[in-house]
């Protein structure tokens, strides 16, 4: 199996910090000695170079990824920082394999920090990740799956004047963001 396969397999990400303290997290692949769960020696042996954030269960099917009689092992994502990250990497730069935290879910590779727009921050975190299938599936920017779904909103056929329906999306925003 394929490190990339193993997002077929994925059943849930396990966050040891919250991944909303974090702006990106480098996301990986290494091989893990069992589907689920991780070690406190592994743990230990990744916590020397980064500290892990995360990581990916498999589930329970899950094949091997080792071959040729090997010891059985499987390729799973994990989510480190490096302990100097945020002091080398500023005004905004990251890693290439860096991913927002909030993006991430099981069989969904996360997506880059730098592709996120000041419109797509607005969106309330429940609805973002509701949109975070559609996002991967098309590769549209987050941008333009807010933009998109707000111009057929406004351009609706509605006997609601379009004044009145910009009202009534400025009072439904405010209370996501609210409940955000």
């Amino acid at each position: 199996m394929q490190k990339e396969d193993s997002l077929n397999y994925e059943k849930e990400i396990i966050w040891l910090f919250d991944p909303n303290d974090y702006p990106w997290v480098r996301e990986g692949f290494t091989d893990f000695s069992t589907r689920q769960g991780i070690s406190q020696s592994r743990k230990r042996e990744i916590d020397e170079v980064h500290k892990l954030i995360g990581y990916a269960d498999l589930e329970d099917n899950t094949p091997p990824s080792s071959r040729n009689g090997d010891p059985e092992y499987f390729y799973r994502r994990y989510f480190t920082i490096g302990y100097r990250d945020y002091e080398a990497y500023t005004n905004n730069n990251c890693p290439t394999e860096a991913v927002d935290p909030l993006t991430v879910e099981p069989k969904i590779k996360g997506s880059s920090p730098k592709r996120k727009a000041q419109i797509a921050v607005r969106v309330p975190l429940f609805i973002l990740r509701k949109l975070n299938t559609h996002i991967q599936k098309t590769g549209m920017s987050q941008t333009d799956v807010v933009v998109s779904a707000l111009a057929k909103y406004l351009d609706s056929t509605s006997d609601i004047p379009l004044i009145q329906r910009i009202v009534a999306l400025e009072e439904r925003v405010a209370i996501l963001e609210a409940k955000g």
